[in-house]
């Protein structure tokens, strides 16, 4: 053994280390250790000295050496300097704060552009959102298709929630994620889905019985449309959907092969306006 490897070794010993240890677990230790050696020459100083401290210099140096050989540099590593230091246990903190402060300020913009557009875009007459495996789905264009039905209204608020069919990343899980979320904070009135999706949706209890929707709207939803489903508290089958797949308003929507179900999620005082839509969509069923 050279006696640089004999330093090497002793180099990690010092530092509670094997000689394997990986860089970042070399950095991590250094800085405990540098830590307690600071706090226990604070407790020395104060008159509280506890037993035997750790050697600061011994502890620089072990470091330097492991760090230096690492990095292929020379053996001997000039001592960090004090800014050095700060930037090493700050960093993180300084990143951290310039990246609040920069989402801070998009978040203030975006809240002032949507308060801008709000104010000068129409309130919507429905809101209706395409939730599933719709990636490609055209979200404005299926609104000016749908908007084309009932030309006497002004917009209707559509949204595209993709949720993913398969969880195969860590993407499609944060996708996954976010539709979840989005069902919590954005309760539209009528739903898009694809088939398997509305499975889920109607099991969860998130849509009106159709039954109960068509008796106090009078609308007439023809039986082979209809889309049967359970909730939890359900003791058979319900109609909750309706299954309007090829409809001419899905024309140049990309919705991926998938089946397109209707499922209502309206409170009742919004029902007249969800019935009029759904009204225009089966009569231009072809």
């Amino acid at each position: 053994m050279t006696e640089l490897d004999e330093q090497m070794k002793k180099a990690y010993e010092l530092l509670g280390l094997t000689e394997d240890a990986t860089r970042e677990q070399v950095e991590n230790r250094y800085f405990i250790l540098l830590k307690r050696a600071r706090a226990e020459k604070t407790r020395s100083e104060a008159g509280e000295e506890d037993g035997e401290t750790l050697k600061l210099a011994e502890i620089n140096q072990a470091y330097n050496l492991i760090i230096g050989i690492e990095s292929e540099k020379s053996v001997t590593v000039e001592k960090q300097t004090k800014v050095g230091h700060f930037f090493y246990y700050y960093k993180v903190h300084v990143i951290i704060g310039l990246l609040i402060v920069l989402v801070g300020g998009y978040m203030i913009k975006e809240g002032i552009d949507k308060r801008r557009e709000a104010a000068n875009t129409p309130p919507a007459n429905l809101s209706v959102s395409v939730f599933g495996n719709f990636y490609f789905a055209d979200a404005e264009l299926l609104e000016q298709n749908m908007l084309k039905l009932v030309p006497e209204w002004q917009r209707i608020k559509t949204s595209l929630v993709y949720n993913p069919p398969e969880i195969q990343s860590q993407q499609d899980m944060a996708l996954q994620q976010k539709s979840v979320l989005m069902l919590i904070t954005e309760k539209d009135e009528v739903y898009v889905t694809d088939e398997k999706n509305f499975e889920s949706l109607a099991m969860q209890g998130l849509f009106v019985k159709l039954d109960e929707f068509a008796a106090k709207t009078g609308l007439k939803i023809p039986d082979h449309l209809i889309r049967q489903s359970r909730t939890e508290d359900d003791t058979s089958d319900y109609a909750y959907g309706i299954d309007i797949t090829g409809h001419p308003v899905f024309n140049g929507i990309e919705m991926t092969q998938e089946r397109q179900i209707i499922g209502i999620r309206a409170p009742e005082e919004r029902w007249d306006d969800v019935a009029t839509l759904l009204g225009k969509l089966l009569q231009t069923l072809r």
